[in-house]
């Protein structure tokens, strides 16, 4: 899917953890900020990408995703282009519940959705297709911008069929990836994308893996 046009690097991030994650809740398009610990990511984003000069930032429009992104668009002196086809998939009556012993209506729903989540619907949920077709729609978008690196902050489920498309896996592997905010990844279009994977805080902060690490 490359052409010369297009950006010749992505920086992919998940946004740092929420008040939603740090509580063990639901997130889906419901809108938290980060943790204190989320904010810490934030900061670590910023500090790996310091040396690197971007083009663009993109960023879902959901504040923990917007809040990971400022550290780095203030130290680029970049904007933060906020995108609604970037969001978390919706997980309709599923936001904010517990997925334990706490609510066991939620956990049973949530488990059913684990091991089919193409295919199970919760209610009030957006479909798993519709979903795939705005962020796909949205990454045209931004790929045609062009620029020579972006930086795309957003969730787990929309990175994930990021990095299937720009990576050419077969769809059925989506599932497969686990996008973890320890990790930021890079990847280089070219006529057979490459990724990097570099992590973010820790013992091992900064360090750069050849290939996909979830």
């Amino acid at each position: 899917m490359y052409s010369s046009d297009q950006p010749r690097r992505i920086y992919l991030a998940r946004h740092g953890q929420s008040e939603l994650n740090l509580q063990q809740r639901i997130s889906g398009q419901a809108d938290a900020k980060l943790s204190a610990k989320g904010m810490q990511q934030a900061e670590a984003l910023a500090d790996v990408l310091k040396q690197e000069t971007l083009s663009t930032i993109y960023s879902s429009s959901l504040i923990r995703a917007i809040q990971t992104a400022i550290p780095t668009a203030a130290m680029q002196g970049l904007p933060i282009k906020t995108l609604a086809g970037l969001r978390e998939i919706g997980l309709g009556i599923l936001e904010g519940r517990h997925v334990d012993e706490r609510d066991p209506e939620a956990s049973r729903l949530w488990a059913a959705r684990e091991l089919d989540k193409h295919g199970f619907s919760v209610p009030g949920c957006e479909a798993y297709a519709d979903f795939s077709a705005r962020v796909l729609s949205t990454l045209q978008a931004m790929l045609a911008g062009g620029g020579e690196a972006m930086l795309i902050v957003a969730h787990r489920n929309t990175n994930e069929i990021i990095l299937n498309q720009l990576l050419g896996a077969d769809f059925a592997g989506v599932a497969k990836i686990n996008i973890k905010n320890k990790y930021l990844y890079a990847i280089d279009l070219h006529s057979n994308a490459e990724v990097m994977t570099i992590r973010l805080g820790g013992e091992q902060h900064g360090r750069r893996y050849a290939g996909l690490r979830t």
